[in-house]
């Protein structure tokens, strides 16, 4: 019996520390994510501001990924934006995160609000195990310049030659955009 309890308490100390470490990594990719939605917006709307939507969409061809990957190495994380529909096929989802964007849509119809559209997993690649998270961007007014339906056709213009096989486009606001997806290494 003795023997027993000691296995239960050990049962639960080691999935109260899995809990904990799960906490943290979830902490961290929201912080993370934070961060870079703060950090893109307003680079955005500071170019927008100064030079216009034609000027924001070429500075954006080449910051965006920059302003992303300066967030990946200070967090020592791997973060990016997706999407369904993308824009930039530095950004195309890998098969975990396909299935979760799906999977936002479903739970969307469902009735789910898009800003509690989240989702975590511990996924083996490779034979290396991570912590993967993932949340959804909600399409806003601010989004519609480039995003939407009824884009000024010199925007058009300008993204095509920017992104030929552009397909991030047709946005209505409250529609999911794409999401913010996470990968940390979970060290054995």
């Amino acid at each position: 019996m003795l023997l027993f309890r000691i296995v239960c308490i050990l049962f639960l100390l080691i999935n109260f520390s899995y809990a904990n470490d799960l906490l943290k990594y979830e902490q961290k990719s929201k912080s993370a994510i934070k961060e870079l939605s703060i950090n893109l917006k307003k680079s955005l709307k500071s170019v927008i501001r100064e030079s216009g939507p034609i000027e924001a969409i070429e500075y954006c061809n080449i910051a965006a990924l920059e302003i992303t990957d300066d967030v990946s190495n200070l967090n020592k994380i791997f973060i990016k934006r997706t999407s369904l529909k993308l824009r930039n096929i530095s950004n195309t989802p890998d098969k975990w995160e396909i299935d979760v964007l799906n999977s936002f849509e479903k739970r969307k119809k469902s009735g789910e609000e898009i800003s509690t559209l989240n989702y975590q997993d511990i996924y083996i690649e490779n034979n290396e195990i991570f912590y993967r998270y993932m949340k959804a961007i909600p399409t806003v007014k601010a989004c519609l310049t480039c995003h939407g339906s009824n884009r000024n056709p010199k925007v058009v213009i300008k993204l095509s030659e920017l992104y030929p096989d552009d397909s991030a486009y047709n946005y209505e606001i409250g529609e999911i955009r794409g999401a913010f997806s996470v990968k940390i290494p979970i060290s054995n």
